[in-house]
């Protein structure tokens, strides 16, 4: 079991009611991982949600030629894996520690619980998915517009 104490120090989980701490504390796995070790690999059936408990976790993803791009760089308290864990199905991206981590995970299951028992708080966490979603878009919507400007200069 995790103590809710670590969980109250996260930033995405301020707000959360200790009841749905406690749940939570109850339902999280944690793992630890060393620098670069795969948390995720793209194409792997996933249904986890993850939230980085210390350290960072890099999303990647290899382009056609094969090399791995940079998507984003995950700090502690926030969280990642979520189109998976939201839709179902296989991982669009790669995740690995940067650096040493810890993570915790929660399954569909247990998350469905938590908003069946605590739907106030479940709601503040699917506005977090939200606001991460949206900013993970407009990140990709920038570097397209940059691209695009880059390959219109060369014409």
């Amino acid at each position: 079991m995790i103590d809710v104490s670590e969980l109250k120090e996260l930033e995405s989980l301020k707000g959360v009611s200790d009841g749905a701490l406690s749940f939570l504390a109850d339902a999280f796995q944690k793992r630890s991982y060393n620098d670069k070790e795969p948390v995720f690999n793209e194409g792997t059936p996933g249904a986890d949600l993850y939230m980085v408990g210390e350290g960072k976790v890099k999303i990647s993803k290899r382009a056609k030629e094969g090399e791995a791009q940079s998507l984003a760089i995950v700090p502690a308290g926030q969280f990642f894996g979520i189109m998976t864990f939201l839709t179902g199905g296989n991982h669009s991206a790669n995740a690995s520690a940067h650096g040493s981590c810890s993570l915790y995970m929660l399954d569909r299951e247990s998350f469905d619980r938590f908003a069946d028992q605590f739907p106030a708080d479940a709601v503040k966490v699917m506005k977090l998915f939200i606001e991460r979603l949206v900013d993970s878009l407009r990140s990709m919507n920038e570097r397209y517009i940059d691209m695009v400007n880059y390959m219109w200069r060369w014409r």
